[in-house]
């Protein structure tokens, strides 16, 4: 298989002035786009980068990640990319458990990596302004090199290390994976243009932080494509439905928080005509959302269910088939999928357990933690996702939630899905949480915290839609009220930390 370079500079070869990316107000064409990926590629040979070598980036979202990324993959380099909010141990953290031999950071993070010495002068790229005579993004580009880097490309192992990215879902502490181009080509290729039928015509909307595995694939996908990429800076809504009127965007995955606030949009009225397929992720949308959605949406709307170690595992076309809306689909045709015991022997039909999949899309593995990577798979060489759902009759996935996250009350194992799905239907909830906390004489009570809009007093509503609808033991016993909850630059919220907040 060719590398994910070799098979953009086809691209650059066959169609030079199509345009490549596009960002704020301006356009790279896909020759220019090579310049510079040349460009860069030189200057990290001069700093005596090779194949192998990892390289940390901090930036935000920009024309700056193509380029990083495609002159990464021309010389076999690994880049690690890290959100530009981490601070003080974290940032320190990520740093040692992933050592790099160079950085690209913003100002703000090359002012704390110098002052702490987790990087050599020599060895940082800052963007916009140097802090202590370190070379700048655009000093790089503005400075000429014999380009060097051609002589590598014949050592670019596909099969190495191409991206390092922490991944933490919900809860636990963060692992850094390991994602080779080989995985990025299959995951792009079968898992995206294939399965969603995508051609060079496409325009492709990334509105999601670019540090985060499916953001990358909107970029690196329509560049190996021939298609054209269209990069926020960040996720509002108005700007983001601006952007698919005005750039003609045609394919875009969307993370549920976004297509949630598309629901209470008020604004202007909006084009979204070009728009041929939608897929949601990140986390699963509630039935009466999906119903909405299809009303706003006149294009294939589809919700995928993955991990970010193994990727897209199932996907369900929602405006296909609305009368399975609570399913995540079935596997892409190179998945297999099965549900199992906590002893992981398979389940039947209906019977709820951990999902399992094998795929051609899984990472290599937890960086240096081999002992973790051998846990996560059976003999069979499948994964173990740490979720939970069940397997219909006809082969429809379900999914009902993390398998750390459920509650365990007088004996009984009780998923949080069921009665957030419950809460969530009022139509002032914006988001809510159900766990566990202790207690005595049943080892676990449920509590709900939840986000709502207005001022109105909910809890008594919301305690009659649940005797209404869940069984004696599905109750929860507290109900608290948050102004925010806590999220992710995603827009996920961070269910771990609302547990710790409100224990």
């Amino acid at each position: 298989m060719d590398g994910i370079y070799s098979i953009f500079k086809r691209n650059v070869l066959s169609m030079p002035d199509k345009t490549a990316v596009i960002f704020k107000h301006s356009c790279l064409s896909y020759r220019e786009l090579d310049d510079k990926v040349c460009q860069l590629a030189s200057y990290f040979v001069q700093m005596g980068l090779t194949p192998g070598h990892r390289v940390a980036l901090f930036a935000p979202n920009g024309v700056e990640y193509p380029i990083v990324l495609m002159a990464a993959a021309k010389l076999g380099l690994a880049i690690v990319p890290l959100p530009m909010s981490l601070k003080g141990a974290a940032l320190e953290v990520a740093l040692k458990k992933t050592p790099v031999a160079a950085v690209l950071a913003w100002p703000t993070i090359s002012k704390v990596l110098l002052e702490k010495d987790l990087v050599e002068q020599g060895k940082l790229i800052s963007f916009e302004k140097s802090i202590a005579g370190e070379v700048t993004w655009q000093q790089v580009f503005e400075q000429s090199y014999r380009d060097v880097s051609t002589d590598l490309q014949s050592d670019v192992d596909v099969h190495a290390p191409f991206i390092l990215t922490m991944t933490s879902g919900s809860t636990g502490a963060p692992k850094p994976i390991v994602l080779s181009q080989h995985c990025k080509v299959q995951r792009a290729i079968e898992a995206t243009q294939n399965y969603y039928g995508l051609d060079e015509s496409d325009k492709v909307l990334v509105a999601t932080p670019l540090y985060h595995s499916l953001a990358q694939r909107g970029v690196l996908m329509p560049l190996m494509l021939g298609a054209t990429t269209v990069i926020m800076v960040k996720f509002v809504l108005q700007s983001w439905l601006d952007a698919i009127e005005t750039h003609r965007i045609s394919f875009l995955f969307a993370v549920s928080a976004q297509l949630e606030s598309l629901l209470s949009y008020q604004g202007p009225d909006f084009n979204l005509n070009s728009l041929r397929c939608l897929v949601s992720s990140s986390a699963v949308l509630n039935a009466d959302s999906k119903k909405a959605l299809l009303e706003k949406l006149n294009c294939a709307f589809h919700e995928c269910y993955g991990a970010s170690e193994v990727g897209v595992v199932t996907d369900f076309c929602v405006s296909d088939q609305p009368h399975k809306n609570g399913s995540v689909g079935k596997p892409l045709p190179f998945v297999d999928i099965k549900i199992c015991s906590p002893e992981r022997t398979v389940l039947d039909a209906g019977q709820i357990g951990e999902i399992a999949c094998k795929t051609i899309t899984a990472f290599s593995g937890y960086h240096k933690m081999p002992d973790a990577t051998d846990a996560a798979y059976d003999p069979q060489g499948y994964f173990y996702t740490g979720d939970l759902g069940y397997i219909d009759e006809q082969g429809y996935l379900f999914y009902v939630g993390r398998k750390k996250e459920v509650i365990s009350s007088g004996g009984i194992n009780i998923f949080p899905q069921d009665i957030e799905s419950v809460i969530k239907r009022h139509p002032d909830i914006i988001e809510c949480v159900a766990f566990g906390v202790a207690e005595p004489q049943l080892g676990e009570i449920i509590k709900v915290v939840y986000e709502q809009r207005g001022d109105e007093q909910l809890d008594k509503a919301l305690r009659l839609m649940c005797l209404q609808e869940l069984t004696d033991y599905q109750q929860p016993r507290q109900l608290v009220r948050l102004a925010d909850m806590p999220r992710n630059q995603m827009g996920k919220v961070l269910r771990n930390d609302v547990k710790l907040q409100n224990q």
